[in-house]
């Protein structure tokens, strides 16, 4: 476990995106903000930090960071960590 990671990495370990690359095209694309500033793919992303995601249809999906893992964990123990 590290104190900082990327933020694209951190929504792919999430699940938050299917992979990496994804969650870098949507930081690229303006569709994801940390603490309500836009951020890019390589911004650091802390325990605390409050994500905003912009989905199709107007919606929004909102996710505080309560750990900031750069590892992948089995689905059950992610749900309970994230």
């Amino acid at each position: 476990m590290s104190d900082a990671i990327r933020l694209d990495v951190w929504l792919d370990v999430a699940c938050l995106f299917k992979t990496r690359s994804e969650a870098k095209r949507a930081c690229e694309g303006g569709k994801v903000d940390v603490n309500g500033e836009h951020a890019k793919p390589h911004r650091a992303v802390r325990e605390g930090d409050r994500i905003r995601i912009s989905r199709p249809f107007s919606r929004h999906q909102d996710v505080i960071v309560r750990i900031a893992l750069d590892q992948h964990v089995k689905k059950a123990e992610g749900a309970r960590a994230l």
